[in-house]
């Protein structure tokens, strides 16, 4: 029964991802004649050549990545500090901190950028891919500190002190010891700040404003809004949103599951 319940939960995820696929690759002659047909019966990737060539996809998709990739490696890096920093060190306002970045995680993004797009302005940095990676880092980094110092929190400190006993750094400690302990969560994190950032739509709207600098979920929109374009070619766009998801839980789903369940429940 277990059995018959995940799969059915996994036909219903799962579903929806592979119908907007599987339709845009029915091509324009069997778009509509084959829309009720699981399997069609012929395959195209007219609507893919089509967005990919006949619009600034490729320069939207590129922009997502870029921005997405250094979100992640920021975020990554800076929670990792962090986290070790409130875990390790006493001092006072530590759990202050902690709890006030939790609180800027529960803002939503609407609310954050109109402040951010002020700071950005001042700045000088405004519509630029810069100002959206800070925006995105921003929006991460709280999740990822919450997560890491849970993580963090399980590492017994007595490793630490034998390995300094040893004539270990702290930096070597760090590096050889603490951080292969706390793996799972720094790819549980990369993972989210990835996929959040790679698919935002607020801040990409709300701090960009030339077509040169947008990202994918944005500017899939404003090619929505476009005469000449038809249904197969949005679809063939949603698709390739997806494509980097897939790829990357492909790779990291086990280290990702268990750091989500690792983080859930410790510390």
């Amino acid at each position: 029964m277990l059995i018959v319940g995940g799969l059915a939960v996994l036909l219903f995820t799962l579903f929806p991802i592979y119908w907007i696929a599987i339709s845009a690759l029915r091509g324009p002659k069997k778009f509509f004649s084959d829309a009720t047909v699981l399997w069609p019966t012929e395959f195209s990737p007219y609507y893919f050549e089509r967005i990919w060539n006949s619009t600034n996809f490729p320069v939207y998709f590129l922009n997502s990545f870029l921005v997405a990739l250094v979100a992640t490696a920021v975020t990554i890096v800076l929670s990792t500090m962090m986290a070790y920093v409130l875990t390790r060190f006493r001092f006072r306002g530590s759990r202050l901190i902690l709890n006030s970045m939790l609180l800027g995680y529960m803002l939503p993004p609407m609310l954050l950028a109109i402040p951010l797009l002020v700071v950005f302005i001042s700045l000088r940095i405004d519509d630029t891919l810069l100002g959206l990676s800070i925006a995105h880092i921003a929006m991460s980094l709280p999740f990822g500190v919450w997560m890491l110092v849970s993580f963090f929190k399980t590492i017994p400190f007595d490793l630490e002190e034998a390995a300094w006993i040893d004539g270990a750094s702290r930096l070597k400690t760090i590096t050889k010891i603490i951080l292969p302990l706390v793996i799972p969560g720094v790819i549980s994190v990369g993972v989210f700040t990835f996929i959040v950032s790679f698919t935002d739509y607020v801040f990409g709207l709300m701090l960009i404003s030339s077509d040169v600098n947008k990202t994918v979920p944005v500017g899939l929109a404003t090619i929505a809004e476009s005469t000449t374009l038809l249904q197969g070619d949005l679809l063939a766009g949603a698709t390739l949103i997806a494509i980097p998801m897939v790829v990357l839980f492909s790779f990291v789903t086990r280290y990702f599951i268990k750091g989500l369940t690792a983080g859930a429940v410790k510390g």
